[in-house]
């Protein structure tokens, strides 16, 4: 969902929602949503993690390899091809390399703060939490415009987004694993 359709989804609730007939697009609305989308989308992507990837080749020189400015925490740690995640350690979001892995392919797999949504940006920004947790952003967002109204009733749509946001798949990549029972004689 992109932020423009978001914004839509909102005034469509807003309108179902008014006694008096259709909302019509307002500046300070508009300036409210685009905050609101961006404070619902960094609380869901705690729910429901964006993982995103930062690749490098080891050069020998630098032991102290920084992270991508919207590095939240560590996920996984590929080291030319193989999982090596508990063999590192890091110093607050630097990851330390010693010089013996020169050469050596790293992919760091973390999960992401979501770029931040302003006033500036473009209704064609594509959030970037999963589809299904995009969805409940509409339902807090109009919840969040209605909170000051004496007359409109902002619980319904609340109780609306924690009810899909609990229903949300929170389950990571590659978490599907077996468990297998070995007897031995």
């Amino acid at each position: 969902m992109t932020l423009g359709e978001g914004k839509d989804k909102v005034y469509m609730l807003l309108d179902e929602h008014s006694a008096g007939g259709e909302i019509e697009h307002d500046e300070d609305i508009e300036l409210k949503m685009a905050y609101f989308f961006d404070i619902a989308q960094k609380h869901l992507a705690q729910i429901v993690p964006v993982i995103k990837s930062y690749e490098f080749i080891a050069d020998g020189e630098q032991e102290e390899i920084y992270m991508p400015g919207d590095f939240r925490k560590l996920y996984r740690i590929w080291r030319d091809g193989k999982n090596v995640t508990r063999r590192y350690r890091w110093r607050s979001k630097t990851l330390i390399v010693p010089k013996s892995d020169e050469g050596c392919a790293f992919e760091i797999d973390y999960y992401a703060i979501p770029t931040s949504i302003t006033a500036e940006t473009e209704d064609d920004y594509v959030f970037e939490v999963p589809e299904d947790a995009a969805q409940c952003l509409p339902y807090w967002v109009c919840a969040q415009n209605l909170l000051p109204d004496l007359v409109m009733d902002y619980s319904v749509y609340l109780a609306m987004y924690n009810l899909m946001v609990s229903r949300l798949d929170t389950s990571l990549p590659g978490e599907g694993r077996r468990i297998q029972q070995v007897l031995f004689e």
